[in-house]
C-alpha cells in the first residue's frame, strides 16, 4: 500500500465498532486540518461503507472482520474498508432514486458514499470478501493553525515505579488536546509500558473529541494489555463522564496515591 498510511483498524462485525471508526477518523481528519464540510462527507461515507461490510458483506457473522485503512496520496485522502464475506456486486442494488424506491427504508448506503466522495470503488478481496476504496481530494487544510491550537495542551510524563503517569494541562478538545493525549498514550503503550495512570487535575475543558480520544486510548490499552486508569478529575469532567455513562467504565481515583495502590 503506498502513500501516507495514517491508520489501520481491524474490527468485529458489531455496529458499535462504526463509533471506533468514526473516533478515529475524525481525529484523523483533524490532525490533516481538513476544512469542516469535508469532513462531514467523508464521516458519513465511512459510516455507511462500514455498516455495509458488517451487515451486508459479513452479514454480522461475528467470526469474520472488516479492515479499514486510511492513507494520504499527496492530496488525495484515500480509505479502504475490506470485508470477509462472499463477494458484493453493487449494480445489483436497486436505484434508490427510483419512484418506485424512494420510500424503501434502506438501500441509500452506496448513493450516500457516491455523493459526498470524489470516487468510489468496488473490488474483490483475495482470499474472499469484498474491497470499497473511498478517494477524497482534499483541500484549504490548515495544518499551522493546528499546530499552533495544540499549545492549549501541555503534557508532561514522569514515572512512579513501574508505573508511567501523563499529566495533562489545558484544553482536551478538537484538534488540539486530544491529538496530544493520543500521542502521550500511544507513546507510553508502544514503550512496553503495563500500567498507566492519565492525571487529569489541571485540565480546563473537554469536548466530545476529547472523550472519544480518553475512549480510544482505554480500548488501545486494554487491547495491548495496559492497564489504565484516570485520577483527579475535575468537577466538569466528572459530570461529563457521568453523563455519557462512561465514569462507570473507566478505573477513576480521587488521589494520585490510591490509584497507584490499586495496580498492586
Amino acid at each position: 500500500m503506498s502513500g501516507d498510511h495514517r491508520f489501520h483498524m481491524d474490527l468485529g462485525s458489531r455496529f458499535e465498532n462504526i463509533e471506533l471508526v468514526q473516533v478515529v477518523l475524525k481525529n484523523t481528519l483533524d490532525e490533516l486540518g481538513v476544512e469542516e464540510d469535508a469532513r462531514d462527507s467523508i464521516d458519513l461515507a465511512v459510516r455507511e461503507a462500514v455498516a455495509n461490510a458488517i451487515k451486508h458483506g459479513n452479514a454480522q457473522d461475528p467470526s469474520k472482520q472488516v479492515h479499514v485503512d486510511l492513507l494520504l496520496e499527496g492530496d488525495e485522502l484515500v480509505i479502504r474498508i475490506e470485508d470477509e464475506g462472499p463477494g458484493f456486486d453493487p449494480s445489483a442494488i436497486r436505484d434508490p432514486l427510483d419512484p418506485e424506491n424512494i420510500l424503501r427504508p434502506n438501500g441509500r448506503g452506496i448513493l450516500f458514499m457516491r455523493k459526498f466522495m470524489d470516487d468510489v470503488e468496488y473490488s474483490l478481496r483475495p482470499g474472499g470478501g469484498t474491497v470499497v476504496t473511498l478517494r477524497k481530494r482534499l483541500a484549504g487544510r490548515n495544518l499551522e493553525s493546528k499546530r499552533e491550537e495544540r499549545a492549549l495542551m501541555r503534557v508532561t510524563t514522569r514515572t512512579r515505579g513501574d508505573v508511567t503517569i501523563i499529566d495533562l494541562n489545558g484544553k482536551i478538545t478538537i484538534g488540539a488536546g486530544d491529538i496530544a493525549l493520543r500521542n502521550a498514550v500511544h507513546q507510553a503503550i508502544e514503550s512496553g509500558v503495563k500500567k498507566v495512570l492519565i492525571n487529569l487535575h489541571e485540565v480546563t475543558t473537554i469536548d466530545s473529541s476529547g472523550v472519544g480520544e480518553l475512549v480510544s486510548a482505554y480500548t488501545t490499552a486494554t487491547n495491548r494489555g495496559t492497564r489504565l486508569k484516570l485520577v483527579n478529575l475535575p468537577d466538569k469532567v466528572a459530570d461529563i463522564l457521568t453523563v455519557t455513562q462512561l465514569i462507570t467504565v473507566f478505573d477513576v481515583y480521587d488521589s494520585e496515591d490510591d490509584a497507584i495502590a490499586a495496580f498492586q
